[in-house]
């Protein structure tokens, strides 16, 4: 009988950690909740965004060194890793500034 209480304690438990860790968000959505300007990020501050890693964060920064600010979110694509579904991805999270 006991252990029969003890189980049902147990997989309640259980079944609690669960709902509570499908209701937190991932930590990425978490820092990623304002816009990240992509003509004035850094790269500490691009690596933040989902499916941008340090390497990816480095050429955006670099090709906005070489070639001038953004126009528009699409002009990502230039960038070697990202298509579109990273853009798609990024669009709620990104904005970009005019000149």
């Amino acid at each position: 009988m006991r252990s029969h209480r003890l189980s049902a304690i147990l997989l309640t438990w259980l079944i609690a950690c669960f709902w509570i860790y499908t209701l937190i968000p991932e930590t990425g959505a978490i820092e990623s909740k304002a816009q990240v300007d992509i003509n004035k990020a850094s790269v500490d501050e691009l690596v933040t965004l989902p499916k941008i890693g340090p390497k990816i964060a480095e050429q955006i920064v670099k090709y906005r060194q070489e070639h001038g600010p953004f126009r528009t979110i699409e002009d990502l694509k230039a960038i070697k890793g990202i298509g579109d579904k990273t853009i798609e991805a990024l669009r709620p999270m990104i904005t970009v500034t005019p000149k």
